[in-house]
């Protein structure tokens, strides 16, 4: 049966709604739930920039589509979302969000011309050990946490753990959250009535959903992530089939079973942790759901 509404994870649906210049306020909104504030004082006005070639996207499965915003003090923005796990995902947030930074200065400027500059990553995914929904990065003293300055700022929002984490969040947050995660909840629809901005957001995804061509763009962008999904798994249950046929070729097969279990655990743990469902887990591992549920107690 077909969803009402296409997915606003997605990173085509999450930039139609979030970055529309002709409803920056939706935007404006959202990053002052996240407690982005622009000299003290919350964001009143900000111009999105428009870098992505969307035809381009349309070709290219691969391609990220991520939101870029100037702020109403010259402070500059970078919203991207990832649905799937991305290896060196901490590396490449600091790689661009440095080059947004420096990028900045032409040839003979003066450093003072810097504006601050703060990345946005929402995930599908865990991306941390810890519990907390919504984490905050800055630079600081590693012995007093003194921060240096506000020049670069890092949120990550972790949608998974929306169920299960204990930390306290400001309600425009968690209403932006239950958007993202279940907008056709009926929640959601009382809250449109209430904040304005989130009312502009479900109409928005609503028009999307309705219209051929966006849902056609939409489906085929999570067909790619499907398939990424697949050729992961498929990669490593060639991986643990690889490990078992060296295994039997060394001998020492009572011992080398034992390792082998424990690095099922290891890797169930791993993709658990990433938000994998557990019956994909099981189906790679060839771990019992029993098995998985009791994880943290087997590890």
């Amino acid at each position: 049966m077909e969803k009402k509404y296409l997915n606003p994870l997605l990173d085509y649906t999450f930039k139609k709604i979030f970055g529309n210049e002709k409803h920056k306020e939706i935007l404006i909104h959202f990053l002052n739930s996240l407690g982005i504030e622009s000299q003290g004082h919350k964001i009143v006005d900000l111009r999105i920039l428009d870098h992505t070639n969307e035809k381009r996207f349309k070709l290219d499965k691969y391609s990220v589509m991520d939101i870029k915003a100037t702020l109403n003090n010259g402070e500059l923005v970078n919203i991207e979302v990832q649905i799937l796990p991305y290896e060196h995902m901490l590396q490449r947030t600091i790689y661009y969000l440095t080059k947004m930074y420096s990028d900045q200065l032409t040839q003979g400027d003066d450093y003072g011309k810097l504006c601050n500059t703060i990345a946005v990553n929402v995930l599908g995914y865990n991306q941390f050990e810890h519990d907390r929904i919504h984490s905050v990065y800055h630079i600081r003293d590693a012995e007093t946490c003194e921060k240096l300055g506000d020049f670069l700022e890092i949120h990550f929002i972790e949608t998974r753990k929306i169920e299960k984490s204990p930390q306290e969040l400001g309600e425009d947050l968690k209403g932006w959250l239950l958007f993202l995660s279940n907008p056709e909840n009926q929640r959601i629809k009382e809250l449109g009535k209430e904040v304005g901005e989130v009312g502009q957001a479900i109409n928005l995804l609503e028009e999307l959903s309705r219209s051929r061509e966006e849902r056609a763009i939409a489906e085929e962008r999570e067909k790619a992530i499907r398939d990424e999904r697949s050729f992961r798994k498929a990669e490593l249950e060639k991986g643990l089939k690889l490990g078992r046929e060296e295994g039997r070729e060394e001998g020492r097969e009572e011992g080398l079973k034992e390792g082998r279990e424990a690095e099922k655990y290891q890797i169930a743990k791993k993709l658990i942790h990433k938000g994998m469902d557990l019956p994909e887990v099981s189906e790679i591992t060839g771990l019992s759901l029993k098995d998985l549920m009791n994880i943290d107690n087997l590890t």
